[in-house]
């Protein structure tokens, strides 16, 4: 898929990291509480530590904020716009952009104007987008969330908290229970390939969460 860059993007001084580490195609997206407000949100990419002269700034238009960093530690601010003026301002602190093999050189980061909340990108490894709904873990009744589409990917914008997956994959369903989404950051989680977690939808188990930890 290709890339789309949000606004006018100042590449200022890209030189955080080793020259020889290839650039990642890190994605921003800004949400309060549950809505998506990114098309409303100017970012400034900020080295960890330092709030000087920012890296990068992209500015507010575009419903995809992509920029293409070296891996490293940063700080992001975010600053939302209604009608030209300031609504809010959110600062995301040390966020970890490294190339984690199963992103594919691509790397989401989800920041809430809300607090309270965190994301969850959901993978598979053959890159296919996947199929999965989230429940509360004492109501499997109905699901909680809208599944939003990514980049070979799906992400949920959740209250902090533990939940139980249900994934659908070649026609079999499993489920995947104790999986935590943290506060103020994007959990990323990869659909196990083991077909021994499939199970029937009325039959819950707990196969642990997927392979990568909270960002």
């Amino acid at each position: 898929m290709p890339r789309m860059w949000g606004g006018v993007l100042l590449a200022l001084a890209l030189s955080v990291g080793q020259p020889s580490e290839p650039a990642l195609a890190l994605e921003l997206r800004v949400f309060n509480g549950p809505e998506e407000v990114t098309a409303q949100t100017r970012i400034a990419v900020h080295r960890a530590g330092d709030r000087g002269k920012p890296l990068i700034l992209i500015e507010p238009g575009r419903a995809v904020l992509t920029a293409d960093v070296p891996p490293g530690i940063y700080d992001v601010q975010a600053i939302r716009l209604k009608d030209g003026r300031v609504v809010s301002i959110r600062w995301a602190e040390r966020l970890v952009v490294m190339a984690y093999p199963d992103e594919k050189g691509h790397h989401l980061e989800v920041i809430n104007f809300q607090p309270g909340f965190g994301a969850l990108e959901v993978r598979r490894r053959d890159q296919v987008r996947p199929d999965l709904e989230v429940y509360g873990p004492t109501d499997h009744a109905r699901s909680v969330g809208t599944a939003l589409p990514g980049v070979g990917s799906v992400l949920f914008v959740l209250p902090a908290g533990v939940y139980d997956l249900l994934t659908r994959k070649n026609g079999a369903s499993a489920w995947h229970t104790g999986v935590e989404v943290p506060a103020d950051r994007t959990r990323f989680w990869l659909v196990p390939d083991s077909e021994a977690a499939v199970r029937p939808e009325s039959a819950p188990r707990s196969t642990g969460p997927g392979t990568a930890p909270a960002r």
